[in-house]
Formats: structure tokens, C-alpha cells, sequence
């Protein structure tokens, strides 16, 4: 049954992977634009995946560490130049010392991946330590979100306030942009490995205990593990995967603005990786792209109507599809495979050689 399981993975990995390495190739630069934001989000889904669908614990705010990694960058871009316009809206003269490491691109890099994990780990330490779960758990991310888009909003002298930041440049090297299509590839190159990071976690010892504490953390404990350290730990590189996120998306979108730090952002998150499939290495993919490709084309065809059709189909994933699409289809492909498997053992009872037993 293995063998099947990972054939099955392998077989929609592979054709997801070709369709997307020669997508530019033949689409219009808007629409490849668009896959590549779509390709960020499912590094996003896959660091919601390894907290939600491996462990079980419900993160709401999931986006702070997305915005948290974004922001890095995109001041970091704004300080290039000096003082930039939203500071010197507020008789700012001089950079901040806290901000003075973001005129370096490198340091902002560092720091976008470091932040967002540090600050995961407080988190996880304080409140994985308290044994605070279930329910819980999520009110308290919920909070955080909202917490962090006010505290951005608020500071509208340092972050832009409620307009955000934009005409961020794509990603340049030595003083120019790259290209949108070269931008396309890195960004697709650095999802490919997060993905096979993710696959590998999943599937390695450490992964079997997450997903045991999914299951019955009691029992866990009981074994001799101590279920908060791992908790921590896989909740700290969940917040470091949004973090580079949150920068790879910078560069593709040229803009970032609070409402990619709170609520929405994170509830959308989470509806991706409903209807895609938790706890499974494709659900992620499946769910950013059936969610996103049918929002653009739905909203290009019914201007009026597209978020009610949107709804309506969404509610019927989750109806008859609980455990999302590429769920579901996984749990049929394994049922599948085991109902051949046990017919091929069963085989050599009925049958000796050339009698009936």
C-alpha cells in the first residue's frame, strides 16, 4: 500500500511540476504573474500543513508570520533610497536605529526568516508549555492576527500604515529587477525544495510523533515523549517557511499591505488547505489552485455573482468532500490498493495447484 500511496503522489507531483515549469512558455505575462503568487501560496499552505494537518493544532493566525517575513523585505526595499516617502510624511529626518539593519537586502533576508521563526517559538513555548490546545490554540493565533495588523496599521509612520507599501522592485540583483519569468523560476525553485522538506519531515521518525500526537497526545506522554518540544519545534519552522513566504511574495506582487498580516489572509489560508486535503503532501497544491484559478475566473465571468457561485461550490467540497479533494482521492487510491492487495494474498488459498482448496 505504501508503494501506491507515494506512486500516486509521484505521478500528480510530477505532471503538477511539468505543467508548471512550462506554464510561461506559453502564457501571457499577467497570467504568469498570477501563477506566481499562486506558487507562493502553496509554500504558505505547505508551512499551515505541517501545524494543522500533521500535528492537529489550528493556527488562525497564520499570516503574521507571512507578513512578518513580507514586511522585512519590502522596508528593506523602501530604505534603499534614504528616507522614504511614508516617513518623511511625518517629519521623520533620520532612520530609526531599529531599522538601520534593513538597509542591508542580505540582512533583511536574515532577518525575514529569522523573526518570524523566533517569534513562533515564543509563542509555541509559552503556550505549548501551558498545554493550551484545541480550540484554544486557535482563539489565542486568532488574537495575534488581529493584534499584529492593528499594530501595523497604527504604525503608519514605520510601515505605511493602512496603504501598505508599494512599488517594491522584483527582487534586484546588482541594482536591476529580474525578469518576471526568471523571478517565476526561482520562486517555483525554492517551493520545489520546501516541498520536498516537507515530504521528507513528514515521513521521517520525527514526523510519525507529530502525527501520533495528532491521534492521541495522551498516549504520547505516556510513552515517555514530551509533546510540547515537538510542538515548538514543528510550530517554530512552520513560522519560518510563512516568513519566506511572506518575502517571495513581496517581490512578485510589488506591494504588501496589513490585510496580508491578519484575519483574512489567514482564514483564506486555511479554506486553501480545507478543500486541497490536510495531512496530505498535494492537498496544499490543490487547494491554492481549484481556490485561487476559480476566484480570477469566476470573478472575470459573474463580476456581481462570482463570490456567491464561489461559496456555494466551497460549502459542497466541504460537504461531501470532508477531507478535501486530493483527500479524498487519496483514501479512495489507498482503499483501491488494498482491496487488490488482499485479493492477491487470498489467491493462493482458494487455488492449489490447479485445484480448488
Amino acid at each position: 500500500m505504501p508503494t501506491n500511496k507515494f506512486g500516486l503522489n509521484h505521478t500528480f507531483a510530477a505532471l503538477t511540476l511539468v505543467f508548471l515549469v512550462v506554464f510561461p512558455l506559453f502564457a501571457s505575462e499577467f497570467r504568469v504573474e498570477l501563477m506566481g503568487k499562486f506558487i507562493v501560496f502553496i509554500l504558505f499552505a505547505f508551512s499551515l500543513n505541517l501545524i494543522w494537518g500533521y500535528t492537529g493544532l489550528l493556527s488562525l493566525g497564520h499570516a503574521v508570520f507571512f507578513g512578518l517575513g513580507g514586511y522585512m523585505l519590502a522596508l528593506a526595499y523602501s530604505l534603499q533610497k534614504g528616507i522614504p516617502s511614508f516617513m518623511s510624511r511625518f517629519n521623520i529626518t533620520e532612520i530609526p536605529l531599529v531599522m538601520k539593519p534593513l538597509q542591508s537586502i542580505p540582512m533583511a533576508l536574515i532577518l525575514g526568516l529569522a523573526l518570524p521563526a523566533v517569534l513562533a517559538a515564543l509563542i509555541g513555548f509559552f503556550v505549548f508549555k501551558s498545554r493550551v490546545s484545541g480550540v484554544y490554540f486557535s482563539i489565542i493565533t486568532l488574537a495575534l492576527a488581529k493584534l499584529f495588523e492593528m499594530l501595523v496599521i497604527n504604525l503608519q509612520a514605520y510601515t505605511g500604515g493602512f496603504n501598505g507599501l508599494m512599488g517594491l522592485p522584483r527582487f534586484p540583483i546588482n541594482g536591476e529587477p529580474l525578469s518576471l519569468t526568471s523571478y517565476y523560476y526561482v520562486v517555483l525553485a525554492v517551493t520545489v525544495l520546501a516541498f520536498f522538506f516537507t515530504r521528507w519531515l513528514a515521513q521521517s521518525h520525527f514526523g510519525k510523533v507529530i502525527k501520533s500526537i495528532r491521534e492521541d497526545e495522551s498516549r504520547i506522554r505516556f510513552l515517555s515523549y514530551n509533546p510540547a518540544n515537538y510542538k515548538i519545534f514543528i510550530f517554530t519552522v512552520s513560522g519560518l517557511l510563512a516568513g519566506l513566504a511572506g518575502m517571495l511574495y513581496v517581490p512578485m506582487n510589488g506591494f504588501i499591505s496589513p490585510q496580508d498580516t491578519g484575519i483574512a489572509m489567514s482564514t483564506g489560508l486555511v479554506i486553501w488547505l480545507a478543500i486541497g486535503g490536510r495531512g496530505t503532501l498535494m492537498g496544499p497544491i490543490v487547494g491554492v489552485f481549484v481556490v485561487n484559478w476559480l476566484s480570477n475566473l469566476l470573478s472575470e465571468q459573474y463580476p456581481t455573482l462570482w463570490q456567491l457561485i464561489l461559496g456555494a461550490v466551497m460549502v459542497l467540497i466541504v460537504l461531501f468532500l470532508p477531507n478535501g479533494i486530493y483527500g479524498t482521492l487519496e483514501n479512495w487510491w489507498n482503499d483501491r490498493s488494498l482491496r487488490k492487495k488482499s485479493a492477491t494474498v487470498e489467491e493462493p488459498l482458494l487455488y492449489g495447484k490447479g485445484e480448488v482448496l
